[in-house]
């Protein structure tokens, strides 16, 4: 099996030949091992990113491409690749081709964006919550793919796509109704002042959101993740997931699987509680963060829970493990972790996205060890 059929066979509930390894690479780690700066160079057209996706496959040869959502073509009517960086003492700044400049925030995020909030929704009426998001978040696929977003997984396809599974992984709409500095509290508050409008507005999102997967799909993505990551049992009961998220998950999942797409959910936080209602939503992948400080997330533990209805991606501790620890620590956790493939289907992988600074060697110490210890049979 090449690593696209591997994948994909243990997604659909099969066999593989070795357990699939998909580190959680999805962040600024990949700009590392091409030898470039995050900061400086992420903000060019979509194609410019493909030979640091390109660096950090060819040097691991992992399973897949943890692809994120894309980039603009064009800024200002320039083009991206046209605009470049410049710092000012402790301040970073993009630099269009006309001399504007726009300083780069800590949050990763422009200035410019910061310039004009957005409105308050009201949640008062079905009428109004399709007002604003028609005005401030309505797009569509044909504008996504204009726009230069799918650029990098066209080309990535292009290139790997017959052997190797690409996916892509975006946020999710999740439970925030509100962005910004106090948006966290403000959205957990609606959850008890507008139930009604809150759930509308998920499950329009969601119908939003799928517009993204459309655009993807032109280009022959093969799975497509959302991150779960105010869901968690830590964060809200099951009872509020069941009552606001629920629903609209099994819907958008269906959905992704129309559009000849594999879905994949990375639910952040304490999922255990959650894992009935995950296991019966039709997703077909779950990726889990590491064990907390209010939680312990058991590979084989939620392998059983699942019940071979979901294949379940490895949790190998990211920060403690991979970037602190040795290759011989995760060979052995890596050993360890390979038990729940007995028990339902199962990847290798980390629980969070790789963090700059982490030795390439505890990188491939995870591949090795999964190609050295995950041959069927185990």
């Amino acid at each position: 099996m090449n690593s696209k059929q591997r994948l994909m066979t243990a997604l659909n509930f099969g066999q593989p030949d070795i357990i699939p390894v998909a580190p959680h690479w999805w962040g600024d780690y990949k700009y590392e091992i091409a030898d470039k700066n995050f900061w400086t160079d992420c903000w060019t057209d979509g194609l410019s990113i493909v030979p640091i996706y390109a660096a950090f496959y060819e040097r691991f040869r992992p399973d897949w491409f943890h692809l994120s959502g894309g980039y603009l073509r064009q800024r200002r009517g320039y083009p991206a690749r046209d605009y470049h960086t410049e710092r000012k003492g402790e301040r970073l700044f993009l630099v269009a081709p006309d001399g504007h400049r726009d300083e780069v925030l800590a949050d990763e995020t422009l200035a410019s964006g910061k310039a004009t909030p957005l409105p308050d929704i009201d949640l008062t009426s079905h009428r109004a919550i399709d007002d604003y998001l028609l005005e401030h978040e309505k797009i569509t696929a044909e504008e996504i793919v204009a726009a230069g977003y799918t650029d990098h997984a066209a080309e990535i396809v292009r290139r790997y796509g017959d052997d190797v599974f690409i996916a892509v992984n975006v946020g999710t709409p999740g439970m925030l109704v509100y962005a910004g500095e106090r948006g966290y509290v403000k959205s957990m508050l609606s959850l008890y002042d507008y139930p009604k409008g809150v759930k509308y507005l998920i499950q329009r999102r969601y119908e939003l959101a799928l517009e993204q997967v459309r655009a993807f799909s032109q280009v022959g993505v093969h799975g497509w993740i959302i991150s779960e990551d105010r869901a968690g049992a830590d964060t809200v009961s099951p009872e509020m997931y069941k009552q606001f998220l629920y629903e609209a998950d099994c819907v958008f999942f269906a959905e992704v699987k129309k559009l000849g797409m594999i879905p994949i959910v990375y639910f952040c936080g304490d999922v255990m509680p959650l894992l009935s209602y995950i296991r019966e939503s039709g997703v077909l992948g779950l990726m889990v963060e590491e064990s907390r400080k209010t939680f312990h997330l058991d590979v084989v533990e939620i392998a059983r829970k699942l019940q071979g209805k979901v294949c379940l991606f490895g949790n190998v501790n990211t920060t403690d493990l991979i970037f602190r620890g040795t290759p011989e620590e995760i060979e052995l956790a890596v050993k360890l972790q390979i038990s729940a493939s007995k028990v339902g289907p199962f990847v290798m992988a980390n629980g969070s996205p790789l963090v700059p600074g982490t030795p390439p060697e505890n990188v491939e110490a995870l591949i090795t060890a999964t190609h050295k210890w995950g041959q069927y049979p185990l």
